[in-house]
């Protein structure tokens, strides 16, 4: 069992790691000239006081917000713990979202000065307008500059308790308008020192940071846990699979985080690697792995050994943990990269959590759960109906503090007896397992009173290679809604396969699909329509579809 986390706030905690591998690598860059840059736990200590000392010799206030704007760096991350090590709050923003949106949070959340890398200046002032003349703003390129005019830098102004808010973190929008979420310092230690004892880390690992920082999943768990543990940090400088995988040979990297959607590029580009070297090689990839899986029923994690040949050709070197969150992944990615010899977890979260709420344990997997809640957190079903699914709903130190200047949406966000309301739907099984059915929201109730749910339908119809990506929504008819499908086709699978294919073939193969489909599940779960798209949906920076601006629950038939 890893020993606690000692320290209250989060700043006290990497001043204590700091101390302790003063000489290790914190922070590494691989550069594109093919040159890797370091700063070690010391020199990022140092750089953090200085710049908090900055920030306090500028006259800000304790727990006064600063708003935060760019991508994941070493500059970013000295910058969010010298907010906070100055005894402010820190507010991230999504470089993703419009300059719109962004200047609304900036107003919303208070925040009387903002550190944001250059290019994004645009979104404070433009040609015509300064949208924000008294808002005092930080390159955070100037960085450095901002540091070395700290001579004798004042004291870190630490945070009061761990019951202080450490962030407030603006929701993504999946649903529409951003809510601003408080975590304290307590609800993101209690997340961290849950999670690395069902995923044990020692200061010898190092991380890949890839998701986007100011998001609550890359920031828990890739960003805060690995400075919380003495490990090392390499950032990924695109979320390209080429690049990550010359990213994690270059760092050395032995563990990620990462979204679905990334690691189905990884499977892909692996069983493409493997088809393009033949057939003897596939041969040999075959009978490697299955033999994996046959080792694997008295064993566990013999891929580890077996295939590491084919991981090292793969790029993924020294990688032996990916979790993955932020939505739902199918079981056969989790199967085959656990075969593949990667302990590979899926776990679940919410921003209002911390995140992490559950993660599946290493040698105890279940590929269709998320696992069970992670320890200290409860978790249980509101109001169970048919198969036992209801709404999951938590309890414990990781929910937060509530929504930034929204009580009514706090207290909405409860249950009378005190438990936070997901919103997402699912069952726990005997063991204690979690599995996710839905979205409340989402959830189509059909005329005769069923219950559908779109993601189980959208997973059957994503398994299909002509697929790219799928949105099941309720289409509203006079009894009720109905399941209607949104298809967005995978054009590289079609050339493939069609060489001169029309727009009529693509419909009829889509509709061969979704009838296969329909024979193969209840009635009142089957889609009744469909129409296909050509662009992608547009996602949120974790890749979330944003459903709300495709919902047809508005349309009658």
């Amino acid at each position: 069992m890893p020993e606690k986390i000692i320290g209250k706030t989060i700043p006290e905690i990497v001043k204590i790691t700091s101390e302790r591998y003063s000489d290790k690598n914190a922070l590494i860059v691989n550069k594109y000239d093919g040159d890797i840059s370091t700063i070690t736990y010391s020199q990022m200590w140092d750089k953090i006081v200085k710049l908090s000392s900055f920030i306090q010799q500028s006259s800000f206030k304790k727990e006064e917000h600063i708003a935060l704007l760019g991508h994941n760096s070493p500059e970013w991350a000295i910058t969010y713990l010298a907010i906070q090590a100055a005894g402010c709050i820190v507010v991230p923003l999504d470089p993703a979202q419009r300059p719109q949106e962004l200047r609304r949070i900036i107003r919303h959340s208070d925040s009387n000065a903002i550190f944001l890398e250059r290019k994004y200046l645009y979104i404070l002032s433009d040609d015509t307008e300064n949208f924000f003349p008294d808002l005092p703003r930080f390159e955070l390129e100037n960085i450095e500059a901002l540091i070395s005019t700290e001579k004798t830098p004042k004291e870190p102004r630490m945070p009061y308790s761990d019951e202080c808010i450490a962030v407030i973190i603006y929701t993504s929008g999946t649903t529409g308008s951003p809510k601003g979420v408080m975590l304290t310092h307590k609800n993101i230690i209690s997340d961290i020192d849950a999670f690395t004892r069902v995923v044990p880390i020692s200061e010898n690992e190092i991380f890949l940071s890839v998701l986007p920082v100011h998001h609550s999943f890359e920031a828990t768990t890739g960003f805060l846990c690995p400075l919380s543990r003495g490990c090392g940090i390499t950032y990924a400088r695109a979320l390209r699979a080429k690049e990550i995988l010359e990213d994690i040979k270059a760092g050395g990297a032995t563990i990620m985080v990462g979204v679905p959607i990334l690691f189905e590029k990884f499977y892909n580009g692996i069983k493409k690697g493997v088809k393009s070297k033949g057939g003897i090689a596939k041969s040999i990839f075959g009978f490697a792995f299955n033999l994996t899986k046959f080792f694997d029923i008295f064993l566990t994690c013999s891929g580890s050994s077996i295939m590491k040949p084919f991981r090292k050709k793969a790029g993924f070197g020294n990688m032996w943990i990916m979790v993955s969150g932020g939505a739902a992944i199918r079981p056969e990615f989790v199967r085959f990269f656990n075969t593949f010899g990667i302990t590979f977890l899926q776990g679940y979260g919410l921003t209002e959590t911390s995140p992490v709420i559950s993660v599946n344990p290493i040698g105890k997997i279940k590929p269709a759960s998320v696992g069970p809640s992670i320890p200290g957190i409860q978790a249980r079903i509101g109001e169970p109906k048919s198969e036992g699914i209801g709404e999951i709903q938590v309890k414990g130190s990781i929910v937060f503090k509530g929504y930034y200047k929204n009580e009514r949406a706090t207290i909405e966000s409860f249950t009378e007896d005190g438990w936070f309301k997901t919103g997402d739907l699912g069952f726990i099984d005997k063991d204690g397992y979690i599995f996710i059915t839905g979205r409340e929201k989402n959830l189509i109730v059909t005329g005769g009173g069923k219950n559908v749910y779109p993601e189980e339908i959208e997973e059957k119809l994503n398994q299909h290679p002509i697929i790219l990506e799928s949105l099941v929504v309720g289409k509203k008819t006079l009894k009720g809604e109905e399941p209607f499908a949104i298809i967005v086709p995978n054009y590289d699978q079609l050339d493939a396969r069609h060489e001169d294919w029309t727009e009529e073939m693509v419909e009829n193969i889509i509709r061969d699909i979704i009838e296969n489909i329909n024979g193969k599940i209840a009635q009142y779960k089957r889609i009744k329509g469909f129409k296909i798209q050509q662009e992608e949906f547009q996602k949120t920076s974790t890749k979330k579809i944003k459903r709300y601006l495709y919902t047809f629950k508005e349309l009658e038939v």
